[in-house]
Formats: C-alpha cells, structure tokens, sequence
C-alpha cells in the first residue's frame, strides 16, 4: 500500500474514532434541541455568527465534520439551508452517516492495495 493510501486510511480511522466517541452515551450532553446542523451536497456546513443587534447573522464559512459544525435549533437550520440551497439534519444522525461513508471508503482502499 501507498504511504498517501496509509496516511489517508489513518485519518478516516482516527475521524470515524472521534465520532464514535462524541456520539458515545455521556454524563454530559448536549441540549437536544440545539443539535441541528445544515449540510449541502458537499457535506456539513460551518457559519460564522455576527450579532446584530438581539438577533445573530449566520455566513457560511465553507465544510466542516458533521459533529464539530454550528449546531441550531431546527427552525434555525431550516431557515439558514434554505438560505443555502441545503437540507437541516440532526447531527448525530449526520455523523452517523459521515462515520459509515468512511468506512466505506477505508474498506475501498483496502481492497484496492490488496489487489
């Protein structure tokens, strides 16, 4: 196997870990219905939040892992994916998602250097 292939297998092994970890019963949680993140086709968006007088302005920043992204209320989510041309998703189901996609692809890479 290549070393980019190792360095890459490492990383999505070391993400996959962090997510399970995060999404891993606590003593602490996270309120639930703070727990709404937004994802386009790229995957989960980031936003830098500006105050503006009692409200906030949300500007996307670019792509970030769905468990470390802006979580907001689902009203909130919705309104900023609209914005965005997006979809609101609940984080933990996102991570989920994100976790086995890449599985996936470290199994691929696998296979691929076997061969």
């Amino acid at each position: 196997m290549t070393s980019p292939a190792n360095t890459l297998i490492a990383d999505f092994r070391a993400t996959v870990e962090e997510i399970e970890a995060r999404l891993a019963p606590s003593a602490c949680a996270t309120i639930a219905s703070h727990s709404w993140i937004v994802i386009d086709d790229c995957g989960s968006l980031t936003f830098t939040l500006t105050p503006e007088g009692k409200k906030h302005r949300a500007t996307c920043t670019g792509h970030g892992r769905a468990h470390k992204v802006n979580r907001f209320v689902r009203q909130d989510a919705e309104r900023l994916a609209a914005a965005c041309n997006a979809r609101a998703a609940f984080w933990a189901d996102a991570a989920r998602e994100e976790a086995a996609t890449l599985r996936r692809h470290i199994a691929a890479l696998e296979a691929t250097s076997a061969a």
